[in-house]
């Protein structure tokens, strides 16, 4: 009796074992009941492509290289600027206002330098962004740029318009002055939309000549730049078609 229940127990078993996990029973698979559809991809006029027009500011950190005397050789100002950009991001141009000042060392003598300029930008990774991903969107985002500005040195202090061989308590000009740096631009919101912001960070190069005298006066230095970014991506008469 025993042998022939155990046979029959060990005969139905893996029809029991089949029932218990029925592929076929919805509890048997939750996660098949409850998973949604997945999402579409975006469609391509939505894909980032590097063309945009946008405004950005933030702030600015100035480094005199050969700084005036009783002045501090380091300034914090800020830049408002507004940036095209077109050709898949291949270049891009920008026009801007920056303001810096530099406080005293020592005394009543500052200075402080406003500028009105433009500069041109390259992306030499442009390309990846054919690939519609952060990190290349990152990468392509890396640019060496060139500027130039009409800028306005002012000077107090009878030892820092010394130091820049004038003569008096104050004094001011108006110069040319070039720049050149690189930056990189990071996006910090979604970019399968139709606008988005971006962090651009960026270090210059800066030369400026000032005074009277001849030879003149350089008052060159380094500039660290941290700007907040946004971008509208409607350039569409400027889209190259995607590849994917």
């Amino acid at each position: 009796m025993n042998r022939w229940l155990a046979g029959a127990i060990g005969a139905a078993w893996p029809c029991i074992a089949v029932a218990a996990a029925d592929p076929a029973d919805p509890a048997a698979r939750p996660a098949l009941t409850t998973a949604g559809p997945e999402e579409p991809p975006p469609p391509k006029t939505l894909l980032y492509d590097g063309n945009y027009w946008g405004v950005l500011g933030g702030v600015v950190g100035s480094r005199f290289d050969d700084p005036l005397s009783g002045v501090a050789p380091l300034g914090l100002g800020g830049r408002v600027a507004g940036r095209f950009s077109t050709v898949t991001q291949f270049m891009d141009l920008e026009a801007g206002v920056e303001y810096v000042p530099h406080g005293a060392d020592s005394g009543s003598n500052r200075a402080s330098r406003l500028g009105f300029g433009i500069q041109g930008a390259l992306h030499p990774a442009f390309p990846l962004l054919v690939f519609n991903n952060w990190l290349y969107d990152v990468v392509s985002g890396i640019h060496g740029f060139v500027g130039v500005s009409a800028a306005r040195l002012a000077i107090e202090g009878q030892q820092a318009v010394a130091s820049a061989r004038g003569t008096g308590e104050t004094a001011s000009d108006w110069r040319p002055l070039l720049a050149c740096g690189l930056g990189a631009d990071i996006p910090i919101s979604p970019r399968n939309r139709s606008s988005g912001w971006w962090l651009t960070a960026r270090y210059a190069l800066r030369w400026m000549r000032f005074g009277p005298a001849t030879p003149y006066r350089d008052v060159g230095d380094g500039q660290f730049q941290v700007l907040l970014g946004w971008r509208s991506y409607d350039n569409s008469w400027a889209r190259l078609p995607r590849p994917f």
